[in-house]
């Protein structure tokens, strides 16, 4: 927990907490936020997957853009229908103009996510050397078992705020699956790497 990779982590994910007790930020803009946050993982992992596969990752891209960009996609109606639009689809703003609207507010949340992953990457990938034992395969399919929990909060977060007519039960499972998740994911990638670093001395 004291890892500045963790500590970025967590702070990344507290800062939408604190905006949404300090009324800035809405239950809308979180899962847009989170959303989004599933780019941010699918441009590392792109970068995991040149390093590791080299010229073998020249192929396997197009592909892994163009089936994580179709989940993101599918996820994404989701949760404009949902959240933006109302169970009934429908907004009074154009989509594109809706969803810059709700972005403003978030964009001191948005470059934390970016620098909690990018220290990730820069410290645990690159200089813990989690890299070996990693294959091309084994990366591609690793951001889904991190948005995943995503997908649950989206649909308990959902029936919380309707249940309760109040955004914080909703925000409160939000993070705090997100956190524990994106913790533990860090926890095996730390065992690994060390398993790995300690068979290679």
């Amino acid at each position: 927990l004291t890892a500045a990779s963790s500590l970025a982590l967590i702070v990344a994910n507290l800062l939408p907490l604190i905006g949404v007790l300090s009324g800035h930020i809405t239950l809308t803009q979180i899962m847009i936020l989170f959303w989004s946050e599933s780019a941010i993982i699918g441009f590392f992992t792109l970068l995991k997957m040149i390093i590791v596969g080299r010229w073998k990752a020249v192929l396997a891209a197009p592909f892994f853009i163009s089936h994580y960009g179709g989940f993101m996609a599918g996820h994404f109606v989701f949760i404009y229908s949902f959240f933006v639009g109302g169970l009934s689809g429908l907004t009074s703003q154009p989509a594109l103009s809706a969803l810059t609207a709700l972005y403003k507010p978030l964009w001191l949340a948005a470059g934390a996510l970016v620098v909690s992953h990018a220290l990730s990457f820069a410290l645990n990938f690159i200089g813990r050397r989690e890299y070996r034992g990693e294959s091309v395969d084994t990366l591609m399919v690793a951001p889904y078992r991190r948005v995943f929990v995503l997908h649950l909060t989206v649909i308990f977060g959902g029936w919380m705020t309707m249940a309760f007519q109040s955004t914080a039960p909703a925000v409160a499972l939000l993070i705090a699956l997100k956190t524990i998740t994106d913790l533990m994911a860090h926890r095996r990638e730390d065992r690994k790497s060390t398993r790995l670093n300690s068979s290679h001395t």
